[in-house]
């Protein structure tokens, strides 16, 4: 009997052993998935700064062009603007001068 007991302790040590070897094992398995994961958002951060900068760049040109037209549109408008301006100066001159001089 006594014999048996020994064999029985024996088995429950080695289970026990085998049991924290494989939860340490399961930890070191955790850990590397979880230094893995982080690698992989790490280099997929910096992937995704590579690829937006050129759309970026697109949107800048589009932009800074877009924004050169309309300072041409409104510098020609202006002068059309002014040039009109200019047209009507002398009639309005002319028809102030017939209403104050009493001939309108």
């Amino acid at each position: 009997m006594e014999d048996v007991l020994k064999r029985l302790l024996n088995a429950e040590k080695q289970a026990e052993s085998r049991v924290e070897q494989a939860d340490a094992e399961r930890k070191r398995m955790i850990q590397e998935a979880l230094d893995r994961a982080r690698a992989m958002q790490l280099e997929f951060d910096k992937q995704v700064e590579a690829r937006r900068k050129p759309f970026l760049a697109t949107a800048e040109d589009g932009a800074r062009r877009r924004i050169a037209e309309l300072e041409d549109l409104a510098s020609a408008r202006q002068r059309q603007l002014r040039n009109n301006a200019a047209g009507n100066e002398e009639a309005a001159v002319q028809g102030a001068l017939k209403l104050i001089l009493g001939e309108g």
